[in-house]
């Protein structure tokens, strides 16, 4: 089992974010994570990249324990995330931002051990070599010399990929990468992420667009309210009376149907 999660409990000021949360992916799974607004999706992706410790319960990431190591320590072993609020280097280029994903890769993420190793020519050769190959992988070689802010929204979503494949990810967690994505953006990446995912990635998607995750995702969880009400096949998943009440609300049955795809 490449991850674990087991008893994972969240709450802010009170409220209960996470609630005993059991989580387990395979290696070489694509899993899809789906639930309403609140419902504690982002919150499970900070819980599980060490953006946030969770109060009680484990992770075990690869054989080994990793919910009291940080952000950055988890990142270099190979745990990776994406942000629906996009965190790129505004005022870098499109391939400045991949460089600098890339020689995190190479060693800690602090910002001083990126601008030491910016002095050992290899290093920096190779980071330059895997930002060229991520770029060309997620379809952004022409934009490489424009700055991230100028990039279309569509294009946007597409780097903050790119720089998460530049860290090498093992298992890749993907959070709600279609949104604001017009239709033919939205076919697009998902043949990405299908292909990223063929190339050996093991990917979480989270994602509001219970079509795409269906599409792509053959297990599907659910969440609501911080716990888990729902983990198998996708076809069953989005029948099931909890996941229809708390996710679609009151729909009839040709609109479930409408939403398998």
């Amino acid at each position: 089992m490449l991850l674990q999660a087991s008893k994972v409990s969240l709450a802010f000021s009170g409220v209960r974010a996470l609630v005993d949360v059991d989580l387990e992916i395979e290696e070489g799974a694509l899993v899809g994570i789906i639930g309403p607004n609140g419902s504690g999706k982002s919150t499970l992706f900070n819980v599980l990249s060490g953006i946030y410790r969770c109060e009680t319960g484990s992770i075990v990431f690869d054989g080994a324990r990793i919910d009291r190591l940080g952000a950055a320590q988890i990142v270099q072993k190979g745990l990776v995330r994406t942000f629906q609020n996009k965190r790129l280097f505004t005022s870098m280029t499109v391939l400045e931002n991949v460089v600098v994903a890339a020689l995190k890769s190479k060693r800690g993420s602090a910002l001083g051990d990126v601008l030491a190793l910016a002095g050992s020519r290899s290093a920096m050769s190779a980071a330059w070599d895997l930002a060229h190959r991520c770029l060309a992988r997620v379809q952004l070689t022409e934009w490489g010399h424009v700055l991230a802010r100028e990039l279309p929204y569509g294009a946007q979503n597409r780097l903050e990929i790119a720089r998460a494949l530049a860290l090498q990810p093992r298992l890749l967690l993907l959070d709600e990468p279609a949104a604001g994505l017009n239709p033919a953006e939205r076919t697009e990446l998902r043949q990405l992420i299908q292909s990223v995912h063929d190339e050996g990635v093991t990917i979480a998607l989270v994602e509001h667009d219970v079509r795409m995750v269906t599409g792509l995702c053959e297990r599907v969880i659910a969440l609501d309210h911080g716990e888990k009400i729902a983990d198998g096949p996708s076809g069953v998943v989005i029948q099931d009376p909890r996941v229809i009440a708390a996710y679609f609300g009151e729909v009839d049955g040709e609109e479930v149907e409408n939403a398998q795809g």
